[in-house]
């Protein structure tokens, strides 16, 4: 088995799948680190969310998470307001901003991955979107049995 090919071309997609993402906004271009990106995208899809369940989300500190979301404020492209479950806490969610350039961004992502894929014949990228999928639930799988067997010992 390949296995080291097999890290080698996952950390090569990891270092481009990491470059900064350049979102279209009301105010211009944004630039966001990748992290602050898929804040964004968990808020948009799931929100709005308290920052602990952003950070649950994404799999970060919740100070990592509120740096995002200080990000993501500063440019317009989400705002805080009071959960009505409990004053306490905040609720995240994307403004009109926020939810244009994601989706102008996510249309120029998709578009990429078009004309990467268009010579690939359809029972490829069906395959690859498969064995993608289950490779994810199973590494996560993995990672959480190992998590689970560091908590245990």
């Amino acid at each position: 088995m390949p296995t080291p090919e097999l890290e080698q071309q996952l950390n090569l997609l990891g270092r481009r799948l990491s470059k900064p993402v350049r979102l279209h906004g009301s105010s211009g271009w944004t630039v966001l680190d990748r992290p602050a990106y898929q804040a964004l995208w968990r808020i948009v899809e799931d929100g709005p969310l308290r920052p602990t369940t952003l950070a649950a989300l994404i799999g970060v500190d919740l100070s990592v998470v509120s740096r995002q979301v200080k990000a993501l404020e500063d440019v317009g492209f989400v705002t805080r307001s009071p959960d009505p479950a409990d004053a306490r806490a905040a609720l995240v969610r994307a403004t009109e901003s926020g939810l244009d350039a994601f989706e102008q961004t996510r249309l120029q992502r998709t578009e990429v991955l078009d004309e990467v894929l268009a010579a690939w014949p359809a029972e490829d990228r069906a395959n690859l979107v498969r064995l993608l999928t289950r490779f994810n639930h199973e590494i996560e799988a993995a990672i959480a049995n190992r998590q689970a067997a560091i908590t245990d010992e």
